[in-house]
């Protein structure tokens, strides 16, 4: 008779026997999943390899299928995408390059200058690029820099939303995110651009003239020199952006009665405005509450109802020196025959302010410094806040 350990032992071996050809299949079927694994990887760089290829082609039909053989492998493979981020912005800016002498001269007749379109391929890399799932970028960055998107249409909003705009709906709230993008020296005259994330963009210098932004997110964007003369901001968020110097002469960032749908006006809170051009600027309702202002041309503008409480308008301010890192602090702003019916002033710093000729018809300026503010002409009827020795009569 075999003791209890030896039929123990017995038994250990008779299961493992049972179960060897269980591991085998095991083993069989990991040493099978690591070879499929191989034979994806292999088949994924031919892929792209072919897809690389297709893009040097001189045939545009031959690099569509380059471009979207990309796409489908950003699908398949998301580790894969911050590489095709890459390529992708490397083919926009050899395929739509500014020319090394600056931006090209526009024709003088306008209907020709909003003809001018992106060509179709780089016009499918953008739209690629928008399409993308931003969760797997990575930390890639897309990159337009010094690119020409002349009369560029980017948007994802989905065309049963766009019909229900013109039936009195509202404009879709999805946006494709671009955060981070790159766009300094790019040409985007006459571009338009519905639904897209630009938070903290880098367009400096970019000429974006006659462009349209409908609920577009330029947040802490880098706008520092931007050409935005005549540009359409609707519903724009420019919250803390930077737009030092930038020329906004006759742009549209307030909220229009008369527009065929119903808008918000843009926010401009805490933005950087210092030695901007903002004459002839239509800002109804425009948020610019702490907003930096100094050395600001806004003479002429529409500010009717704007918020401008606690706005740095000042160059008394010398606080505000830190602030400003592409220049010096020299004059106050210049709010000459602004508009600024309705608006709310409370708080703001004034010191020095040309307001000459200026419309404060109800405004609020209580709390708001006035030093030195000039007043010569000003519409002061029903204005609250201000001191009567600063009464233009």
């Amino acid at each position: 008779m075999q003791g209890a350990g030896g039929l123990g032992r017995a038994q250990w071996l008779g299961l493992m026997v049972a179960t060897l050809p269980g591991l085998a299949a095991v083993l069989a079927l990991l040493f099978t999943w690591r070879e499929v694994r191989v034979a994806e990887q292999a088949q994924l760089t031919s892929r792209f390899n072919d897809a690389i290829t297709n893009l040097g082609s001189p045939s545009l039909d031959v690099r569509f299928g380059g471009i979207y053989a990309l796409e489908r492998i950003m699908q398949d493979s998301p580790r894969d995408q911050p590489r095709i981020i890459s390529v992708l912005s490397a083919y926009m800016r050899s395929h739509a390059p500014v020319p090394p002498s600056g931006f090209v001269k526009e024709p003088k007749d306008l209907a020709v200058a909003l003809k001018r379109r992106p060509s179709t391929d780089v016009a499918a890399v953008m739209n690629v690029l928008a399409r993308r799932p931003p969760g797997h970028d990575n930390g890639a960055q897309l990159d337009w820099n010094q690119t020409d998107l002349r009369g560029l249409t980017l948007s994802t909003w989905d065309i049963k939303d766009i019909a229900k705009i013109s039936k009195g709906g509202e404009l879709p709230r999805t946006r494709s995110s671009f955060s981070y993008a790159i766009m300094e020296g790019a040409d985007l005259r006459h571009a338009v651009v519905a639904g897209v994330d630009l938070r903290n963009a880098f367009a400096g210098e970019a000429d974006m003239s006659g462009a349209t932004f409908l609920r577009v997110s330029l947040a802490n964007a880098q706008l520092y020199g931007a050409d935005l003369t005549g540009a359409g901001l609707v519903e724009t968020d420019l919250t803390g952006a930077d737009l030092s110097s930038a020329n906004l002469h006759e742009a549209e960032l307030g909220r229009r009665p008369d527009a065929p749908i119903g808008t918000e006006s843009s926010n401009l809170t805490n933005a950087v405005l210092w030695d901007a051009d903002l004459t002839g600027a239509s800002l109804q309702g425009t948020n610019l509450t702490e907003a930096i202002l100094v050395d600001a041309n806004l003479q002429g503008a529409d500010l009717t109802g704007a918020k401008l409480h606690g706005a740095k308008l000042s160059a008394a301010d010398k606080s505000l020196q830190s602030k400003i890192i592409s220049g010096a602090v020299t004059d106050s702003a210049n709010l000459s025959n602004a508009n600024l019916s309705g608006a709310d002033l409370t708080s703001a710093d004034l010191r020095g302010v040309n307001l000459t000729g200026a419309n404060l018809t109800n405004a609020d300026l209580r709390g708001a410094r006035l030093t030195g503010a000039k007043l010569t002409r000003a519409k002061t009827h029903g204005a609250r806040g201000l001191p009567p020795s600063s009464s233009p009569n």
